[in-house]
């Protein structure tokens, strides 16, 4: 490490909480190991000039790979322009208009700065449509840091959950109040959440769901009966896309299952790394969004970099980047291919697992059974999935904790790199002899 990259690290200790953005606590480490400077494709590079493979991508968002020609040069002229021109802007009405004709749930879309702020429209919207003060959502779920969906998801103090479908604050700082306004429900398990719905419909706003949750497939009859309950009880369904938008296909997960909810919340991929999410959906709902009803029945929703046309640029163009022949066969072949080769991998060292992930999403788990719902995941040997994650870094690879997403920068090079780097791993921790102290421990 240079006194440069060193020197950078301290000042992060000092100015920012953790020197980190992450407040997870410690499965994370605390101070950073190394400062990344740039990225390029499928690579990132650190202070120090060290290249290293990136499988993380900014959580998913980076689906074209770091800066992408396009994407940048399409930026730039609009910076040129301008970045932030108050109200809407032709980058966000194109845009928009992309997204109708390619999601099969929007009618209308409103262009919000992230995930976060996407879920927590929807939430509002929904509660504003039905007079309803409740929103059931799934154990396990993220759908962003708000006081208002920030339940049982293990990020943060979530250790002591109520039985279902009581809520657990996930972090301090949340009134017991907002608690009483959320309900849990097992992933997964239609019988046991249409039993949950049954029996509060009369005070549910709304349904939110993540098609893929944590790198947990969901079944398909699973989505298929939450879309007819909903539709008995003329209950609004949600999909949280953040992670599945635009990445398992064009029209995210409510294409590739032939599922529509009524909402859809958009983030990550749909940028390609710019600030930016969005929620789209039927205009039955979309209209409690319009200022301009006549009897002034609208929900309030500003922000100063709403549908701003830099991040609307960048989106804009993802979208036509990714809408080229090649883009979704990249992708997936990429995913197979991965978890193909890591499962031939811990088949050749003995180690039970259970490969999920749909697509560029990939996940494992360390375990005999299948994966349903959180409950289930969180029987996996999370200590050996640390001790890869821990190790990837030696072998030039960041973000090789587990859950991985590719680029359509990535190709059969970076695939070799990133199976060397995990067999790598694991055949020195059989040799050190880490790896059978970690399994006898487990065992006993």
């Amino acid at each position: 490490m240079s006194q440069y990259t060193s020197g950078l690290i301290k000042k992060a200790a000092k100015y920012i909480p953790g020197a980190s953005y992450y407040t997870l606590g410690s499965n994370l480490p605390g101070l950073p190991e190394f400062i990344i400077e740039k990225g390029s494709g499928p690579y990132v590079y650190t202070t120090d000039g060290t290249k290293m493979l990136d499988v993380t991508l900014a959580h998913g968002s980076l689906i074209l790979g770091h800066s992408n020609k396009v994407i940048s040069e399409a930026v730039k002229k609009q910076i040129s322009l301008g970045t932030a021109l108050t109200n809407i802007t032709k980058p966000a009405i194109e845009l928009a208009e992309l997204m109708v004709d390619t999601v099969p749930c929007a009618d209308k879309v409103r262009i919000v700065n992230s995930g976060t702020e996407a879920s927590i429209l929807a939430v509002r919207l929904v509660k504003a449509a039905t007079g309803k003060e409740k929103i059931l959502k799934f154990e396990g779920a993220y759908h962003g840091f708000a006081d208002n969906l920030i339940f049982n998801t293990n990020y943060g103090k979530s250790n002591e959950w109520l039985p279902y479908p009581h809520a657990s604050s996930d972090t301090l700082g949340v009134s017991e109040s907002q608690a009483k306004t959320v309900l849990i429900a097992p992933y997964n398990n239609l019988e046991l959440t249409s039993k949950i719905i049954h029996e509060n419909i009369e005070d549910i706003a709304g349904i939110i769901v993540e098609p893929v949750m944590r790198g947990i497939n969901s079944h398909t009859e699973f989505l298929q009966g939450l879309r007819v309950i909903c539709d008995k009880y003329k209950t609004p369904l949600i999909f949280d896309e953040v992670i599945t938008g635009f990445r398992v296909s064009l029209g995210g997960a409510q294409e590739y299952f032939g599922i529509t909810p009524d909402l859809s919340i958009y983030g990550k991929s749909l940028g390609a790394g710019y600030p930016i999410g969005a929620l789209v959906g039927k205009d039955s709902l979309m209209g409690y969004l319009d200022p301009s009803s006549e009897n002034g029945d609208h929900i309030f929703s500003i922000g100063s970099f709403h549908s701003n046309p830099l991040c609307s640029t960048a989106a804009l163009h993802c979208i036509k980047e990714l809408k080229k022949n090649s883009s979704y066969e990249k992708l997936n072949n990429y995913g197979d291919g991965l978890r193909s080769g890591l499962s031939e991998i811990f088949k050749q060292y003995d180690l039970p697992h259970v490969m999920t992930g749909l697509g560029s999403i990939v996940e494992f788990f360390f375990m005999t059974e299948q994966v349903t719902d959180y409950k289930s995941s969180i029987r996996s040997n999370f200590r050996l999935k640390d001790l890869i994650g821990s190790n990837m870094l030696k072998r030039k690879v960041v973000g090789g904790g587990g859950r991985y997403t590719s680029s359509i920068m990535h190709g059969k090079k970076e695939l070799d790199w990133m199976l060397d780097a995990v067999e790598l791993t694991i055949d020195n921790a059989r040799t050190t002899g880490a790896l059978n102290r970690i399994i006898e421990e487990e065992i006993n």
